[in-house]
């Protein structure tokens, strides 16, 4: 297995603006006031962090797009309930429109565990909801690191072989995909088959 440090120098990496962090942190607050989640008993702390996590992970995709020229949508900073949310980026590979959803994982996913949390809810009741393709990154800073990609078929057979667990921290049920499915290579051709 390779140590974190020779994984990242396998990865696409993007660095975004520092200026943007907290601005993201005031939005995040925000969104966890407008929506509830306190009252929800949900640790807020946790979703506040969750939330910029992912507002940075997808600038960081933004800007590779924007990079190589590729034609996206992107939901960017979404305020309101999960079912109205949308999928993180919207592409074009030979004409037809495709849907990217965004895994970023912890440190301890990436180093300890190798592997890569998906919702259980999702996954047993929203398949439906599920992006075309996932790629998972890592986010350390104002850099994110992308490992690599998994196609929607073969997500959905490694969740329906993995063990259903619990995260007190999130306090939600989740499913592990091993981190060597999202392959990087797969990711690198699709950004070259994009329009």
């Amino acid at each position: 297995m390779l140590e974190a440090k020779e994984e990242k120098r396998l990865a696409l990496h993007q660095e975004i603006l520092s200026s943007l962090l907290p601005i993201f942190e005031q939005q995040a607050a925000q969104k966890i006031n407008i929506e509830g989640w306190a009252k929800q008993g949900r640790n807020v702390q946790v979703k506040k962090d969750n939330f910029v996590h992912c507002w940075i992970t997808e600038e960081a995709f933004k800007q590779i797009l924007i990079k190589e020229n590729k034609w996206f949508r992107n939901r960017g900073l979404y305020f309101g309930d999960a079912a109205g949310a949308g999928v993180d980026f919207i592409v074009k590979i030979g004409g037809k429109e495709v849907s990217i959803g965004l895994r970023s994982i912890a440190e301890d996913s990436l180093n300890k565990w190798k592997t890569v949390p998906y919702p259980d809810d999702r996954f047993q009741y929203e398949k439906e909801k599920i992006a075309d393709f996932h790629v998972v990154c890592q986010r350390q800073g104002n850099v994110t690191f992308f490992f690599g990609m998994i196609s929607k078929e073969e997500l959905l057979t490694e969740l329906a072989k993995s063990r259903r667990l619990y995260s007190p921290k999130n306090q939600e049920y989740f499913r592990v995909v091993p981190l060597e499915k999202f392959r990087l290579e797969l990711l690198q051709e699709m950004l070259t088959k994009m329009s």
